[in-house]
């Protein structure tokens, strides 16, 4: 009995616990006792590039040190990070010649004098530029805002940023006279923007999962005002070319989000049913994109949203709690051939392929994420979270 009580003292320690995370985070803003926006002030204010070159420098640099390094057999290791077993590494079909091209991606990074570009006054003048523009595609839109529940079209009618990426990209093929420097910058500049606008959705799914888990008064919100910040959360994640699904939205504001929310969650589990047979056991359910199972012998936590890549449709693993690092790991190399594939001397399509099949692997998983962030936190597991953070590749939302 004692220890019946003393489950449950826990249990309500750590729920009073996340719920006052959530109280210091959000910022419920109202007029005139109306829901107008919520704010995550959590998010940071600004931004600055060089934070971001930073952090990649440092990520190139660790990563000429591993394959320069004498003893060491690069091409071995990454085939390990890459492949499933030693039998698939002996068979060749579509997904694993794109991985040989990874490899590939990853040593010609080797090949370049990284600290000559970083360093380049042009290189950091066309990044500069592209600062100023960025900041002021922002500033007409608080980064701190996460949902707008009294705008039915807010979020849709601010898709700018795409325009300021073509606007950089050509000011850096007229300024950037080698291949190393235009490159390196081509990469940067798609990936600042990536990173920026993504992180949005990163920080909105967190909140999802407090909103899916919670009460609407356990929150502080009534039902219709929880409805409405679903409602704004899928609002923003319309395409820009989708004017239909705004108009939808807009004529079923108050239902449009949970309806949208819900389906996904029967996706989620239709998809677990029907891989079902790959998995030694099942464990809990964590949220609606979240389940533990177990998974060629390791307790992990796969993703019901996202499939594991291009050709591989199995639910991606979202955490491994036998090899926490391995995810973190795998996506900074990943993203590092991005950059490495553009200097390899391969066909225009097959540089292509390679590039949709690397970006398959972590760019939806790691943004659906933040919503198993949430989990961790609500039950006190810090460790996991401090973990689920470091394999989120961004450099603009680091703690």
């Amino acid at each position: 009995m004692r220890k019946i009580l003393g489950l449950v003292l826990c249990l309500l320690t750590l729920n009073v616990a996340a719920n006052d995370q959530f109280f210091e985070r959000y910022e419920f803003v109202r007029e005139d006792g109306k829901l107008i926006a919520v704010r995550d002030k959590s998010l940071s204010r600004s931004f600055k590039i060089s934070n971001y070159v930073k952090y990649i420098k440092e990520q190139i640099l660790t990563e000429q040190a591993l394959i320069q390094q004498e003893g060491v057999n690069y091409d071995e290791q990454m085939r390990d990070l890459l492949y499933d077993d030693a039998n698939s590494i002996r068979r060749r079909n579509r997904a694993d010649r794109n991985k040989e091209n990874i490899v590939l991606s990853m040593k010609e990074l080797g090949n370049i004098d990284f600290i000559e570009v970083f360093e380049h006054p042009a290189f950091n003048d066309v990044l500069a530029k592209f600062e100023s523009k960025l900041k002021e595609a922002f500033f007409y839109i608080d980064p701190q805002l996460i949902a707008k529940p009294d705008n039915a079209s807010f979020f849709y009618k601010r898709a700018v940023t795409h325009q300021v990426v073509s606007w950089a990209l050509n000011y850096a093929r007229k300024k950037l006279s080698t291949i190393p420097l235009l490159n390196t910058a081509s990469y940067a500049i798609v990936q600042i923007e990536h990173m920026m606008t993504k992180r949005r959705l990163y920080h909105q799914n967190n909140l999802l999962t407090y909103l899916e888990l919670n009460t609407a008064d356990e929150l502080g919100l009534t039902k219709e005002e929880a409805d409405s910040i679903f409602s704004s959360i899928y609002e923003s994640r319309i395409p820009w070319y989708a004017f239909w699904e705004s108009s939808r939205a807009k004529l079923n504001w108050a239902r449009y989000g949970s309806s949208q929310f819900y389906a996904g969650f029967r996706v989620g589990s239709n998809k677990l049913r029907g891989f079902k047979h790959l998995y030694t056991s099942i464990g809990e359910r964590y949220s609606y994109a979240f389940q533990e199972v177990e998974f060629n012998g390791e307790r992990v936590i796969v993703n019901l949203f996202d499939k594991n890549n291009m050709f591989d449709s199995k639910p991606a693993i979202a955490y491994n709690f036998d090899r926490p690092k391995k995810i973190r790991r795998l996506r900074s190399v990943l993203t590092l051939a991005r950059l490495g594939l553009s200097f390899v001397s391969l066909p225009a399509f097959i540089k292509d392929t390679a590039n949709d099949y690397i970006k398959s692997y972590y760019e939806t998983q790691q943004i659906t994420e933040g919503a198993l962030l949430t989990n961790f936190l609500m039950k006190g597991n810090t460790e996991a979270a401090r973990n689920l953070r470091l394999q989120y590749i961004n450099a603009f939302d680091l703690e």
